[in-house]
């Protein structure tokens, strides 16, 4: 967690921080489930997943994500579903935008 908190300090020192922004996701969703770990298939799973779901979202990057298993996820990469013991989904992801992009929502 240590490395998680350099990173959040990092880049809001670096950026303006007067308009960084910070929003944190909880059980996020898309299509009305809960969005799977991975982008497409095995494939892209964790910061990729986590940083295409920021970016939908009007964000730059995914700062932290954690994962939990689910009975039924949507991959955001190419719309897929998983079913059953095997799904894996985000508990949380934390979005960040260094200025004013991010779309109101």
């Amino acid at each position: 967690m240590i490395k998680a908190s350099f990173i959040i300090i990092a880049l809001l020192a670096g950026g303006n921080s007067a308009n960084a922004t910070v929003r944190n996701f909880f059980a996020p969703q898309s299509q009305g489930l809960r969005l799977d770990s991975c982008l497409t298939g095995d494939h892209d799973c964790g910061k990729p997943a986590a940083d295409a779901f920021c970016k939908a979202q009007g964000f730059e990057t995914a700062l932290i994500f954690q994962r939990e298993a689910a009975a039924e996820t949507i991959k955001l990469g190419n719309g897929a579903f998983c079913t059953g013991p095997a799904c894996t989904s985000f508990r949380q992801i934390k979005c960040y935008s260094a200025g004013d992009t991010v779309a109101s929502n």
